[in-house]
């Protein structure tokens, strides 16, 4: 696994995270709101998926310095999850690319044609796997009903390794890289990730994990990957694609280097996990 009306972008809400404040990554900046569709969804334009009216959008919610993400009912508030869904022990951070088009004019219809086909009879998954989508415009889509809550599990094309929390690039990055603005977004939503569940961001930082079986590697079996993995890491697959799979460490960097820069230049609440409250 690994279009419709534009969306208008309301007022925001803030979340209170009970988390250091996060610092706005130096990368290029551009604006919020689109992007792609699923290897293997159902065609653009089926009326089944289709977004829902401009007028049951909900506004996107400030999480950190320079990152709103969309919930969840901006997409699918009349898609719910087929069943309930655990938490998970988050240890490590999983990019995936949708291996779709790389242009899309509304994100909206790109998740919901994900839900349909995830949740169909090809997988039978209860939700879309991923936790979060980002969009080639460099919006930010909550995906799994509950991830801007806390860690729910995830399921993935090759087997879910556990342990994760999964961010889907949108588009397909084999022969080319996700654009700046993606990139931008992909990192401050990292960043956001890695304070929350107090992941170790350095660059050449490793987890090891008991592995739930995937194509790759067999349940049991040991695992040691880097904090900020792509999916090809941890399953038999291409995904997130070449050109964005080179960007990995460049990805660890900018994270890094930007929580290091907050160290110094604090004072900053330490990370705690806390649940979320809407104001």
């Amino acid at each position: 696994m690994c279009d419709s009306h534009p969306t208008q972008r309301p007022t925001r809400r803030t979340v209170i995270a009970g988390a250091a404040t996060l610092a706005t990554i130096a990368l290029a900046s551009g604006p919020r709101s689109a992007a792609a569709a699923a290897l293997g969804s159902p065609t653009p334009g089926d009326d089944a998926v289709a977004p829902p009216a401009p007028d049951l959008a909900t506004a996107p919610i400030a999480v950190a310095t320079g990152l709103d993400i969309h919930p969840r009912d901006d997409w699918g508030v009349d898609l719910p999850p087929k069943h309930p869904m655990g938490p998970e022990d988050v240890r490590f951070l999983l990019v995936h690319h949708t291996a779709s088009t790389n242009v899309v004019p509304d994100p909206r219809a790109v998740i919901r044609q994900t839900y349909a086909f995830q949740t169909g009879p090809d997988k039978g998954w209860p939700d879309v796997c991923y936790h979060f989508f980002v969009g080639p415009d460099g919006s930010v889509w909550e995906g799994r009903a509950g991830s801007l809550a806390g860690p729910v599990v995830a399921d993935a094309t090759g087997g879910n390794q556990g342990f994760a929390q999964l961010v889907c690039l949108i588009g397909n990055f084999v022969d080319q890289p996700p654009t700046l603005a993606a990139q931008d977004s992909l990192a401050r939503l990292l960043l956001f990730l890695a304070d929350r569940y107090r992941i170790d961001s350095d660059p050449n930082a490793t987890v090891t994990f008991t592995s739930r079986g995937s194509n790759k590697y067999r349940a049991g079996a040991e695992i040691t990957t880097s904090t900020i993995s792509g999916h090809r890491d941890t399953s038999a697959t291409a995904c997130p694609g070449d050109q964005a799979y080179v960007l990995l460490p460049a990805w660890r960097a900018r994270v890094n280097a930007t929580r290091l820069h907050r160290t110094r230049t604090g004072p900053y609440a330490t990370a705690t996990r806390r649940d979320y409250h809407l104001d």
